[in-house]
């Protein structure tokens, strides 16, 4: 029974890669666009040229690597969208796989809480598109199952495997390389301290602990550079408790609920379920059950620390490195589904919590659906307007409305970074593609002052990304090829008397002609007009001949229907 409803929660946690066309998170295009303008920077014609005038690229080495790679392999063998759905199904698979990796390496009974993995599947920083943070959790994961693997000692080949996999999870996400590399050295220092009274000090230290200083030390030795580059998280940031942390991971809101449905049921009881069981794992131990006091103390040791740390870290490090307190939230649990594991219950205990913890991911799966499906006609109305942007356009998304299934500040946005995906159909650029802004991604705006840079009215280029958008659009005159104006006309009229918003129209309005409306009305597309003498360099090709005004035609004639 376990293995029949660990099955069926697997299908449904990969139910919207299924029945949408795109997957739905707010930075996954941004993410894919990334990769995208690794593999096409070198190419021929109107789309690499406006590329290598607009994009410099970089692979040296950083913990926020990892997922650009995967997609930049998986890009040329499925595309842009498939490529991604490929990405996600691999994280949904590689939460549920390494997990049971972890807890098979303390008792291969306790395989099945596997399925505490699914919560985290469909949660809240899957949803945002933290796709290498989730590479770095599946990363460091599987760092424990080898490390668990390993009480009485270790070889030669394993702990240059647990090397590998350290600089592996390194390369996709700096805190879950935190997470693993402190666990790992945790781990060895219990089995050490215990192996101390029967074989000595110095004896206990060369088998348990030097091999895994050992293995952390090339991954300690890439974050020090990393770090001194000064492109990692500053210090300085207040340490303070954050009492609301407590209610939120008692609850479940973080790590599982996204916000785009009523989840809470749902998470509170996956958070009582794991609390049970990790509580009934400190009863006494059976006679003749596998002897892991090392490793419980050690566990126990790590869900104390990581939950400290929790409460009281700072919101952020620096302007560039924030959800540290949601990102954090994951390992609490992950502690406990590993505690647990250390004292299995019987079979039929076991195939009951199997049945409750798939029972509470599919449900809050399954009531994200019809949000997910809203959110799905809102991308596909503003990517059909990808067919109008000529290739080798420089492309402006202006949002002046959240999507309709965003609940509010602290929640992903699926059509926030849509922009990424519209620039990559189109074949040209982004101009507010938000990796291209931050060093720690492989690709970066170029230009002195990049386009972005002379667009954006916030210093610290944030403003693209308000409600309204704060933006100069005259000062790019010539050089932005097109723009879309998106969730204008749902816009309360405090975003549409905005003196930026009314700034914009008539910028548009006299340097700029409207030559595509979605099927709703709520993305325009709006194109230099050539007449004028605005047009840059790889822009709109010839003056766009629109139909009446009102029908929504574009120039090529038809009307733009949902991707």
């Amino acid at each position: 029974m376990a293995a029949t409803a660990l099955g069926v929660g697997v299908v449904v946690a990969l139910l919207p890669l299924l029945l949408f066309p795109t997957v739905l998170s707010q930075d996954g295009p941004a993410h894919v666009a990334g990769a995208w303008v690794l593999l096409h920077h070198g190419d021929d014609g109107a789309t690499g040229a406006v590329l290598r005038e607009h994009y410099r690229t970089d692979l040296t080495p950083v913990p926020n690597m990892l997922a650009t790679l995967l997609l930049a392999a998986l890009l040329p063998l499925a595309g842009p969208d498939g490529a991604e759905k490929l990405l996600v199904a691999g994280l949904v698979l590689g939460l549920v796989g390494a997990l049971a990796a972890a807890v098979r390496a303390l008792d291969r009974r306790a395989w099945w809480l596997a399925a505490a993995g699914l919560p985290l599947a469909g949660s809240h920083l899957v949803a945002y598109g933290f796709y290498n943070f989730v590479l770095g959790v599946i990363g460091a994961l599987l760092v424990l199952a080898v490390v668990l693997r390993r009480p009485g000692g270790w070889r030669v080949a394993a702990a240059a495997g647990l090397a590998g996999l350290l600089v592996l999870t390194w390369s996709a996400h700096l805190l879950p390389w935190v997470f693993a590399a402190g666990s790992a050295l945790v781990l060895a220092a219990v089995r050490a301290a215990g192996a101390a009274r029967a074989t000595g000090t110095a004896t206990a230290v060369r088998r348990h602990a030097l091999p895994v200083l050992l293995a952390v030390a090339p991954s300690g030795a890439l974050t020090a550079a990393y770090l001194g580059t000064g492109e990692g998280p500053p210090g300085g940031a207040e340490v303070a408790p954050q009492h609301e942390r407590v209610r939120e991971l008692l609850t479940g809101l973080r790590p599982f609920v996204t916000g785009w449905a009523d989840e809470g049921l749902a998470a509170q009881a996956t958070v009582v379920l794991l609390a049970v069981l990790a509580a009934a794992a400190l009863r006494r131990a059976r006679p003749g059950g596998p002897g892991l006091r090392a490793e419980r103390v050690a566990v126990a040791l790590l869900l104390a620390g990581v939950t400290a740390v929790h409460w009281l870290t700072p919101d952020r490090l620096g302007e560039d490195f924030g959800f540290l307190p949601d990102r954090l939230a994951w390992f609490p649990p992950l502690l406990l589904v590993l505690l647990a594991a250390t004292r299995v219950p019987g079979p039929r205990a076991a195939a009951a919590a199997t049945v409750l913890l798939v029972t509470a991911a599919s449900a809050a799966a399954l009531a994200r659906l019809p949000a997910q499906a809203a959110a799905a006609e809102e991308v596909g109305e503003l990517l059909a307007l990808a067919e109008e942007v000529p290739p080798g356009s420089t492309v402006a998304v202006l949002q002046y409305g959240r999507s309709v299934v965003w609940p509010g500040t602290g929640s992903p946005d699926p059509l926030r970074h849509e922009s990424s995906r519209l620039a990559v159909r189109a074949g040209g650029v982004d101009v507010g593609h938000y990796e291209a802004v931050y060093d720690y991604f492989q690709v970066r705006f170029a230009g002195t002052p990049p386009l972005r840079q002379r667009l954006d009215a916030d210093p610290g280029l944030r403003g693209l990304e308000r409600v309204p958008p704060a933006v100069d659009l005259p000062a790019v005159r010539g050089d932005l090829d097109a723009v879309v104006v998106l969730g204008l006309t749902r816009a309360g009229d405090d975003v549409r008397q905005a003196a930026d918003t009314r700034a914009v129209t008539e910028e548009l309005g006299t340097h700029y002609a409207a030559v595509a409306t979605s099927p709703s009305g709520l993305a325009v597309l709006w194109r230099a007009a050539p007449a004028s003498g605005e047009t840059a360099r790889g822009g709109s090709a010839a003056v766009p001949q629109r139909g009446p005004a009102g029908t929504g035609r574009s120039d090529r004639g038809g009307t733009p229907t949902p991707g």
